[in-house]
């Protein structure tokens, strides 16, 4: 995979992202309006974060009259598997057994989610693959929302 480039997003673009693949193409201040609150920013912080992402060709926009509507360039499948194809090599050494053994000894997977790997894999082998995204939709994986999980 040499040469190959890594596509680098940081916490704040992520979210940006995030909010433009649930929501479609939005303008700056649309965006803004969808920002956790914490994270208000004002609309030249924003603008110059999606002109950035532009330039990094995360991000295109269209011209609206006098305003851009910014969409993504990338889907939420691409960008998170191309993540974690680079997570996994750099500190798995592409060891995507080392990382759910890791992710079981700090019982960061319950029971239940490996018994779904489990099915999911099972289901890959016999051919009937499932498309589109394998995160479930706004499924929080915070460590209190960890930590109140049941087997």
């Amino acid at each position: 995979m040499a040469g190959r480039k890594t596509l680098a997003i940081t916490d704040r673009q992520f979210e940006a992202l995030r909010i433009l693949w649930d929501r479609g193409p939005l303008t700056v201040r649309q965006l803004m309006e969808h920002l956790p609150r914490g994270d208000r920013q004002p609309y030249t912080t924003v603008l110059g974060l999606l002109q950035n992402m532009e330039k990094a060709g995360l991000l295109r926009h269209r011209e609206e009259g006098l305003t851009y509507r910014y969409e993504p360039t990338v889907s939420r499948q691409e960008a998170t598997g191309e993540l974690l194809r680079d997570f996994l090599t750099r500190f798995f050494r592409g060891s995507a057994e080392a990382l759910v053994l890791g992710l079981v000894d700090t019982q960061e997977l319950s029971p239940r989610e490996l018994r779904d790997i489990e099915a999911k894999l099972k289901g890959e082998r016999a051919g009937s693959r499932s498309a589109g995204n394998n995160l479930p939709e706004g499924k929080d994986k915070s460590a209190s929302a960890r930590k109140r999980r049941e087997p």
